[in-house]
């Protein structure tokens, strides 16, 4: 019988086995991530693991093992956060509305998870936080001047896609 575990836990379960041994395949990680009681599909950890922007990397042996970059490293990581923030606007935004130093954001029952994880990762500046619902994303700005600044550079990311299909 496996725990009932949050994904919370679970991605922070997976970054402590990455960063305490070298894992080399998903289905290891799988294998290690059951014998804590916690059971995931291979769909799943794919997810997780994209999430947590983990990649194979060289190891001194020769083979190649999955690291996980510390949070707030720029650049590469920076502008792969970024690219996930403008393809998760473009699939799930429905709406961007602000008032005061707050941005709403709406999407598909479901997905304001995405795209809340994705604004965290993106660490634009002037944007303190965010909590999601399960269709709504509430964004704390650092000023109203920033929250309508964040509506319109969401509102571009969405349409951007738009414009492209339609050519």
């Amino acid at each position: 019988m496996s725990a009932i575990v949050t994904r919370a836990a679970r991605l922070a379960r997976i970054s402590a086995i990455v960063e305490a041994q070298p894992i080399s395949s998903q289905g290891e990680l799988r294998k290690l991530l059951a014998l804590e009681g916690i059971e995931v599909t291979q769909a799943t950890l794919s997810r997780d693991l994209d999430e947590l922007q983990a990649r194979k990397e060289p190891t001194p042996d020769g083979g190649k093992a999955y690291r996980i970059p510390s949070p707030g490293v720029m650049g590469e990581q920076e502008s792969a956060a970024l690219g996930t923030l403008k393809r998760w606007a473009r699939e799930v935004m429905v709406s961007a509305k602000n008032t005061s130093n707050q941005v709403v954001l709406r999407t598909p029952p479901g997905a304001a998870q995405l795209l809340a994880s994705s604004l965290d990762r993106a660490v634009l500046d002037g944007v303190l936080g965010c909590i999601a619902g399960d269709d709504t994303v509430l964004v704390i700005t650092e000023s109203p001047k920033r929250a309508e600044k964040l509506v319109t550079e969401l509102i571009g990311f969405a349409q951007a896609q738009t414009s492209t299909n339609n050519e």
